[in-house]
């Protein structure tokens, strides 16, 4: 049977799945599968995730073309769903690139993408490609086959019998990463670990950003409490796979654990192009930004710490303990004019919470010269058994200027000093 007839015969029989978040990219692309030959009833359409996910939930889709970015995430987000939810399943999984780092990243993803399709396309380019790739399924190189009895072999444990076929698909492909990508999970699964990082590292000398090679290696870093080495390889995922809200918040918080501050603001803008945004990544977010600008106000580094402290405001002032940290961490430098304008970030319906109102004592104890109102409020604050460390030592300073004697003060300072005993010592 010849390459035609067995593309024909696979179009004409199977649903196929087009995503794409424009109408019109989506609509091209339907017709030209329905000229190919796909039967009209048997093609489906998404514009991302959401709907995707209650297509494949109805029907046995065989073929699916996703643009790299959809609505809710990538197409890797989609193939890797679609993959969890029939693991047995032949699925040919197709992306569609706008540009040439896009396809360099599509041709990184051995397994997870079967092939790519580049913008602007044509009917013609599209059925060599769905020929080509069809067939590469349907009659598999013998590259893959040995990959795939390699694989069967590492399921069933026979693990020797694994490591012999990768390397003899090593001796049939010009550039085995993918190959080399298995052999280090024999050697994993051995807990070789040395041995498993030189197979992964051979890997990535064929193709530098071979995406399962990189997370191989990133697993084993991680195993070996390397931070340091496996943030390296994370951050290179980061900025060149497209990013999800799971993966965003792990290399967020691998940055801060290894005192990466510099990168954080190039998360914060792969963060702003997330269409969904879990509660768990927007917490990281801004503890991330959070820690970065501390330390950018530690290093004297005022416009850096305001830039981070923008971001936050941008984007997580809803959760107003981040408001207030960065207000809080102002007020320590000496940076009342600066911490002053996050009041307004605040929500109106937080004016009444504590985050809020230690906020406002802070910036009013810093900027406002009467401190005898300082004073006032502060008692106001204390009375409402609101207990916070630079509220109390505003408070207390405030009394102290405004001349009050010491047996009045010393109540609270003896309480600061029982709360926080460390202060003693500070």
């Amino acid at each position: 049977m010849d390459k035609k007839e067995i593309f024909k015969q696979f179009i004409e029989s199977n649903e196929v799945l087009v995503v794409d978040k424009n109408s019109g990219s989506r609509n091209r692309l339907l017709k030209i599968v329905s000229d190919l030959g796909a039967k009209r009833h048997m093609i489906h359409t998404a514009s991302g995730l959401v709907e995707a996910e209650a297509i494949i939930k109805e029907k046995k889709i065989s073929l699916v073309l996703s643009d790299y970015f959809v609505a809710g995430g990538s197409g890797f987000d989609l193939f890797k769903m679609m993959r969890e939810k029939e693991p047995n399943r032949k699925l040919i999984q197709i992306l569609v690139t706008a540009n040439i780092s896009q396809t360099a990243v599509a041709k990184a993803a051995e397994e997870d993408v079967d092939s790519f399709i580049i913008k602007p396309y044509t009917l013609q380019s599209i059925q060599e490609n769905l020929i080509s790739t069809v067939v590469a399924k349907v009659q598999p190189s013998q590259y893959m086959v040995k990959i795939d009895e390699g694989k069967k072999a590492m399921a069933e444990m026979n693990l020797d019998m694994a490591m012999e076929l990768f390397q003899e698909a090593t001796k049939l492909h010009a550039k085995p990463a993918l190959a080399l990508f298995y052999m280090g999970q024999v050697e994993y699964m051995r807990k070789y670990l040395d041995e498993a990082k030189g197979n992964y590292q051979n890997g990535l000398a064929f193709n530098s950003i071979h995406f399962k090679c990189l997370i191989g290696l990133f697993e084993l870093f991680m195993k070996e409490k390397q931070y340091n080495e496996a943030y390296g390889v994370v951050k290179k995922i980061a900025k060149y796979f497209p990013a999800n809200p799971d993966r965003l918040s792990q290399i967020i918080r691998l940055a801060v654990q290894t005192e990466n501050y510099s990168d954080m603001q190039f998360y914060y803008e792969v963060f702003t192009t997330l269409e969904e945004r879990t509660p768990i990544l927007v917490n990281y977010i801004g503890a991330g930004m959070f820690v970065s600008g501390k330390f950018c106000l530690k290093n004297n580094d005022v416009e850096g710490a305001l830039r981070y402290f923008d971001n936050i405001a941008v984007s997580c002032a809803e959760y107003t303990k981040f408001v207030r940290a960065m207000i809080t961490a102002l007020i320590q430098h000496d940076k009342g004019k600066e911490a002053e304008k996050y009041l307004s970030r605040f929500p109106p319906s937080a004016k009444d919470e504590e985050d809020y109102k230690v906020s406002d004592f802070l910036v009013t104890a810093k900027v406002i010269p009467d401190k005898s109102h300082v004073v006032k409020k502060g008692l106001d604050l204390y009375n409402q058994k609101i207990r916070d460390l630079e509220c109390m030592k505003a408070l207390i300073n405030a009394m102290v200027a405004a001349g009050y004697k010491e047996e009045k003060v010393s109540k609270y300072r003896n309480e600061l000093t029982t709360l926080w005993p460390e202060e003693m010592t500070a």
